[in-house]
């Protein structure tokens, strides 16, 4: 009997069989515990996250409800489970590539915080050098404003007074 005669599966020749690619019960469940990932960082968005990403309208209201079912454990897991569930039925991928750069965009903004926090301390200890430091490599900034500030924040009797112009240091330097 020759391969192509042979039919193992009900209408199926073995070179169709090869030709199928075959994934093992451990990928499947690790795609699909990568799906409920997504779903949990999905759940994890607020409001004006989740509607730039596009989702069908069963999909966002099974996440507004892991949202609500945050203090109940099993509930949110099985829930995070359906969640999977629904996002294998459709195509992720664009909705994983939302998330992606929604994580991206939050960690350059964190990292753009800490960078003007940095500038923020150094100035305050530093002085005039920190300061000419940091107008040559940021061209926008006011210096004679920066300079300003730092006096007052260096004169400043009380630390509310201190804290007050720090605050308003981060800001200027944020803005600039």
């Amino acid at each position: 009997m020759s391969k192509q005669t042979e039919a193992p599966i009900a209408g199926l020749t073995q070179d169709d069989l090869e030709e199928e690619e075959w994934i093992s019960k451990s990928q499947l469940k690790r795609d699909s515990l990568a799906l409920q990932d997504l779903g949990k960082k999905l759940s994890a968005l607020n409001a004006e996250q989740l509607d730039s990403i596009a989702l069908n309208e069963e999909l966002r209201d099974a996440i507004e409800l892991a949202q609500r079912l945050s203090n109940k454990r099993s509930a949110l897991k099985r829930h995070y489970q359906f969640i999977g569930k629904l996002l294998r039925a459709i195509d992720a991928e664009p909705i994983i590539q939302a998330v992606e750069e929604i994580e991206n965009n939050h960690r350059n903004s964190v990292q753009s915080f800490k960078l003007i926090e940095h500038w923020r301390d150094k100035i305050l200890e530093q002085g005039d050098s920190a300061i000419h430091e940091y107008c040559l490599q940021h061209e926008s900034a006011d210096r004679q404003k920066i300079r300003q500030i730092w006096r007052n924040y260096s004169q400043a009797k009380n630390e509310t007074k201190q804290t007050h112009f720090a605050r308003q240091l981060f800001k200027e330097l944020r803005d600039s």
